[in-house]
């Protein structure tokens, strides 16, 4: 009894195996098939540059990209603290941020490109 409880275990987890790595690399294939996408990895360069982070409570955020992109800074809790477009190469101060971390997120066309973390010591 207990030897075929072991055998249905470990069926079980072969097929879950089996099936979350073909999940994964469907939706790889998916993301790496659309065009629209092609933003996020830029060769492996962010669309925004952040300095410094960690910070001390000012920050400069700027664009590596000349098209319009929108960036909006989020506290832990989801509330919004500060937003900005930043246009062809534009920079921006982020000023008054309390101590703590902030989740980021920069969209262009409606679309999300990068998300990160800005730490304010």
């Amino acid at each position: 009894m207990n030897r075929n409880l072991l055998f249905a275990g470990l069926f079980l987890l072969v097929s879950f195996n089996v099936f979350a790595q073909n999940d994964f690399q469907n939706t790889s294939n998916t993301i790496s098939d659309d065009s629209s996408l092609k933003i996020k990895s830029m060769e492996g360069k962010s669309v925004v540059k952040l300095y410094p982070n960690p910070s001390y409570g000012k920050v400069s955020v700027s664009a590596n990209s000349s098209s319009l992109l929108h960036f909006y800074v989020f506290d832990l809790e989801g509330t919004l603290v500060f937003q900005a477009v930043l246009n062809n190469k534009e920079r921006k101060i982020i000023e008054h941020l309390k101590k703590g971390t902030y989740l980021y997120d920069v969209f262009e066309k409606d679309e999300s490109v990068e998300e990160g973390k800005i730490i304010i010591k």
